[in-house]
């Protein structure tokens, strides 16, 4: 790990640990919410209903990746938009907590869909690998958003070093989350290998 690398998290860390925190508790309310409520059935039907487009060659995996980075650009701007309120933090964290949710319960849908075995290492493949980078990207971008949140209700100014230094890591962010949709996409083909195999 490089000593900048070192420096970024040694200076962030409480910040880091809170997103975190939230990112967690998130998944564990998604997986609730599928556990505990009606959604189940709808969603295990929508991912069926996917695969089973990927099985008839009606999925093309160059549009999904492109309609995922766009989705997760507009994402990105909507957290750095929230900078003009006096609350972005807690939206900042409220849309980390969304996404948190979301991605708990597609992780219930696939253990429903393929199994617990099979659940597990599709799971991994699909979602729990490919959301290490993106969630690394998100908690660089929220970090950096909450601290820029800081400088400015603070009444400091920005200078350009620190402009470069935030779209230094801004662009660092979007490499990762987009490296993690063309990943999950790349994971597609075992994934419907194991959903072809089930059936």
């Amino acid at each position: 790990m490089s000593n900048s690398i070192q420096k970024y998290i040694r200076e962030n860390i409480s910040t880091i640990l809170k997103i975190l925190f939230i990112y967690f508790i998130g998944v564990a309310v998604g997986i609730i919410i599928f556990i505990f409520t009606d959604i189940k059935t709808e969603y295990i039907n929508i991912v069926s209903g996917v695969f089973e487009g990927v099985k008839s060659d009606n999925f093309e995996g160059i549009n999904v990746i492109a309609n995922g980075i766009k989705n997760n650009i507009i994402y990105i701007g909507i957290l750095y938009f929230s900078l003009i309120t006096i609350i972005a933090p807690l939206i900042i964290c409220f849309f980390v907590f969304l996404k948190a949710i979301v991605t708990g319960i597609y992780l219930c849908t696939l253990y429903s869909v393929f199994g617990v075995f099979n659940g597990i290492l599709v799971s991994l493949i699909s979602v729990i690998i490919p959301n290490i980078f993106s969630l690394i990207g998100y908690i660089i971008i929220c970090t950096n958003e909450i601290n820029l949140f800081k400088l400015i209700s603070q009444g400091e100014k920005v200078d350009i070093k620190q402009v470069l230094k935030h779209l230094y890591f801004l662009l660092i962010s979007i490499s990762l989350i987009s490296f993690s949709i063309v990943l999950e996409q790349l994971m597609t083909g075992i994934s419907l290998k194991i959903y072809t195999n089930i059936l």
